[in-house]
């Protein structure tokens, strides 16, 4: 006989009454769903290594990357990719791959493009620079909103399972 599915659902109240609020559909099956002020998110787990999935899921807190990794998507970001370009100068001004007079024109490059903050300063960039194999300093990193999920909303969330779970284990101890 095919066992029930089980569902639970969570609301997790705003800390400061504006933010951080969100609600959550966990099922049996590995279903994940979330509505928050954070954004929308959802995710199916078809193995999740626990006998229970709220266990699986209040481990997820721990994991803010893994979490990231299954339901948001990176996007370009200018403050990585200016970084990755800079480290890059840096490191062949250091070992002598660049000269001074060349890695001063690739650093003003930077400042003259002055808007590197989306793909299209990037792609002035990358037809303007001398350097060579510039795809490779393409900066992607999880918008703001889906880290403010793994890494505060998540963590509270567990909190909330981990105190269910503990209930039911003591519930199901004294019977």
């Amino acid at each position: 006989m095919k066992e029930d599915i089980k569902f639970w659902r969570y609301s997790i109240p705003p800390v400061d009454r504006i933010e951080g609020w969100g609600i959550f559909i966990l099922d049996s099956t590995g279903m994940f769903a979330a509505v928050t002020d954070y954004g929308n998110y959802a995710y199916m787990w078809d193995h999740y290594g626990k006998r229970d999935f709220r266990e699986f899921v209040a481990g997820l807190a721990k994991s803010p990357y893994y979490i990231l990794e299954k339901i948001a998507i990176k996007e370009y970001s200018g403050d990585k990719t200016i970084k990755r370009i800079k480290e890059d100068i840096l490191d062949c001004r250091r070992d002598g791959s660049y000269s001074k007079e060349f890695a001063r024109k690739e650093w003003d490059l930077i400042k003259d493009i002055g808007d590197m903050d989306n793909v299209y300063g990037f792609k002035e960039w990358y037809d303007r620079t001398h350097i060579q194999d510039t795809a490779e300093f393409y900066g992607e990193d999880w918008k703001p909103c889906a880290k403010a999920f793994a890494t505060k909303l998540m963590p509270r969330l567990a909190e909330v399972l981990k105190v269910e779970l503990a209930k039911e284990a003591m519930i199901q101890e004294a019977s």
